[in-house]
């Protein structure tokens, strides 16, 4: 099995050298794809593995948690008082969550916003962690295809599950998913 630090090692050469003949198109986005249960490991090698070897391809690294952003959207959000109700039911409260985050187009905006802020720095790197905290309100998958196109910043997404080709599974748990142009490592 190859070493995670050898999967960002080729994840940033390709942002930072895209190909510009790919069929798949150039969206500088690419998944780094580790199983589920090295979350642990995977959160030591970014911070100190990743930003030194970001920096040697003089990328500035920003990470931005998933969760975190689920949790503000759901914290700040009107309907907060309903879905912290002890008398709704948890289902209700999830498909209320999923239908508000889809609807508002949330996690698609923030990212492209977080896009907007990066813009003027050169050799930003945006990188998202905590993708497990979008279930079950959310596929990574669903945000990269409404995204694909608006994509300048390069992203790097750190994705528990595992691939095939370009076909993830999220969590190891879904079905593949081969609706992916990024490419996998």
């Amino acid at each position: 099995m190859e070493r995670y630090e050898d999967k960002i090692e080729k994840a940033l050469q390709a942002l930072k050298n895209p190909s510009r003949t790919d069929a798949r198109g150039n969206a500088p986005i690419v998944y780094l794809v580790y199983q589920p249960e090295d979350v642990i490991q995977m959160r030591n090698i970014v911070d100190t593995f990743l930003r030194s070897k970001a920096e040697y391809y003089e990328l500035k690294t920003h990470i931005v948690s998933m969760g975190e952003l689920v949790d503000k959207y759901i914290n700040s959000h009107a309907y907060r008082d309903i879905w912290t109700d002890p008398s709704v039911e948890e289902s209700e409260m999830y498909n209320s969550i999923r239908q508000e985050i889809v609807s508002d187009k949330y996690l698609d905006n923030a990212i492209l916003d977080l896009q907007k802020e990066l813009a003027s720095e050169p050799n930003a790197l945006l990188v998202l962690k905590d993708i497990e905290m979008l279930h079950p309100f959310y596929m990574m998958g669903v945000i990269e295809n409404e995204i694909y196109n608006k994509i300048t910043t390069p992203i790097l997404v750190l994705y528990p599950g595992d691939a095939q080709g370009t076909a993830r599974s999220f969590l190891g748990v879904y079905n593949q998913d081969g609706n992916y142009r990024s490419l996998n490592f």
